[in-house]
């Protein structure tokens, strides 16, 4: 199954503040992330990602509605809604989504999920959407864990008017 991780950041690498607040990032951002998953129609993030996806208005969720959604998390009391699927592992959730016939994965954070992927070698390919702008401390890209990924770029796009996206083929 192939993998891509699209993620959003700032020019040195946070995905969110510290109290994982993301104003720093715009609705562009959004709207590539659910063109990305409707192509793939499956997405996969942690828990602490889920937990604020659930504080979102409706009409967010709405936008990838009839796409296969999965949380991995090592939690097997978490509650989760019915149209979600609970994995207890990177290679879990790719069991389970290759099981019912995804050929395809948008993996989309966070921090701990990406570098769970990244240390098991998981990752195909990286979307990264960069916003202008440095924020002094917050989440990062990658929880620090020893594990390396030499990447190809494959191609550069300019989003909108400020946003840059690099998108990598992760050599493996």
């Amino acid at each position: 199954m192939k993998v891509t991780l699209f993620m959003a950041s700032s020019i040195n690498g946070i995905i969110a503040r510290e109290n994982n607040e993301e104003d720093f990032l715009s609705h562009k951002n959004w709207l590539t992330f659910i063109d990305l998953a409707h192509k793939a129609g499956c997405t996969i993030w942690g828990r602490k990602t889920q937990e604020i996806v659930g504080n979102w208005e409706d009409k967010y969720l709405q936008d990838i509605a009839d796409v296969t959604k999965v949380v991995v998390t090592a939690n097997k009391d978490l509650n989760l809604e019915q149209e979600y699927i609970q994995a207890n592992s990177p290679k879990d959730a790719l069991e389970k989504l290759e099981s019912k016939g995804f050929k395809e994965v948008i993996l989309t954070g966070g921090s701990k999920l990406n570098t769970s992927f990244a240390s098991e070698n998981l990752i195909d390919e990286i979307i990264l959407n960069i916003e202008p702008v440095i924020i002094g401390s917050g989440i990062p890209l990658f929880s620090p864990q020893v594990f390396d990924l030499k990447l190809e770029l494959l191609g550069t796009n300019k989003i909108g008017d400020s946003i840059v996206q690099l998108q990598y083929k992760v050599l493996k």
